[in-house]
């Protein structure tokens, strides 16, 4: 019988990746899943563990350990460096792990709707858009300097760490002076992008943003690292802010194109360019580039390689 206040809840093995194979051969992951993928899910993430976040002992992995390999995965199907279904199947091999571990479900998180991953297929079937009620609702709970960090994801498409390292002051004078922004601190690879402004309540959220980042070069507390910060974030709002770059993708399809984006209209991605054809009565081939120019904009906006990953966002 395991001892659970023993190191790595007693799974045999000081070493925190050993374990979580300890505990995969318990669940019987290697019979249930393809030979040697299961071990391969639960390196990488006994790797992440102890190389990015310090961990050493299982004992010590909370819900804010468990997010933050999430969104690396999210992050890693983006830039095309992992696929969608592998992403599922790390996920998958994770939770079962970890379950077994400690005993229960608590950390247990679904690749959707907490990280963002897109379906197996790479195409939405649900709208993970949060309503402007949603948003007001999660907002009020919130002090305003994380407030203010979830509005710029909501206005200007930004990841969660894009929104607590941009120096607001900087670009909301660029709102001003030019109608769009450069997006550069905290994005993927370092790969600067352009944002274009499109309405006043862009403006107000840049101006409210540069006012509470005072004198400090970012949104990120002066006090505490991003690092800090994001643990905080994950914990005050956790899976919600995927919807805010959900919403925005969606509303920004919807300026370009002057229709719903598929998935905000509960319409079939194959289905799509008849419905665009239908809704500005033009010819299917009309529709089809109107679409494809509207997922290249947005898929520019967002800091995405690959055009492909907006069918996880609009459908």
């Amino acid at each position: 019988m395991r001892n659970m206040e023993s190191k790595n809840f007693g799974l045999r093995s000081s070493d925190l990746t050993k374990a979580l194979h300890n505990a995969g051969r318990l669940a019987a992951l290697a019979i249930n899943s393809r030979e040697g993928s299961y071990k391969s899910a639960l390196t990488t993430f006994g790797k992440f563990l102890k190389e990015d976040q310090g961990i050493r002992d299982l004992r010590k992995v909370d819900e804010e350990h468990i997010r933050v390999y999430g969104e690396h995965l999210s992050e890693r199907v983006e830039t095309g460096t992992l696929a969608a279904d592998s992403a599922h199947n790390y996920i998958s091999a994770m939770n079962t792990a970890m379950s077994v571990a400690r005993g229960n479900d608590d950390l247990k998180m679904t690749a959707v709707r907490d990280f963002g991953i897109p379906e197996r297929s790479g195409i939405a079937v649900e709208n993970k858009a949060i309503s402007q009620i949603e948003h007001e609702r999660m907002t009020s709970n919130l002090n305003d300097r994380m407030s203010a960090i979830i509005e710029l994801q909501r206005e200007l498409g930004l990841r969660l760490k894009e929104s607590c390292l941009i120096n607001a002051k900087d670009v909301y004078k660029q709102a001003l002076e030019n109608g769009r922004v450069k997006i550069k601190d905290g994005t993927k690879g370092g790969r600067e992008r352009e944002v274009t402004i499109t309405s006043d309540s862009q403006i107000e959220v840049l101006k409210t943003a540069a006012n509470l980042q005072g004198n400090h070069h970012s949104m990120t507390p002066s006090d505490q690292t991003y690092i800090q910060f994001q643990r905080v974030m994950y914990k005050e709002v956790g899976r919600a802010m995927h919807g805010e770059r959900h919403y925005y993708a969606q509303d920004r399809y919807e300026q370009i194109t002057g229709i719903k984006a598929p998935i905000s209209a509960g319409v079939e991605h194959k289905d799509r360019h008849d419905f665009i054809a239908k809704e500005l009565n033009i010819s299917k081939d009309e529709a089809r580039k109107i679409d494809h120019k509207a997922r290249m904009i947005v898929s520019g906006e967002l800091g995405h390689g690959r055009i492909q990953i907006m069918n996880s966002y609009l459908g």
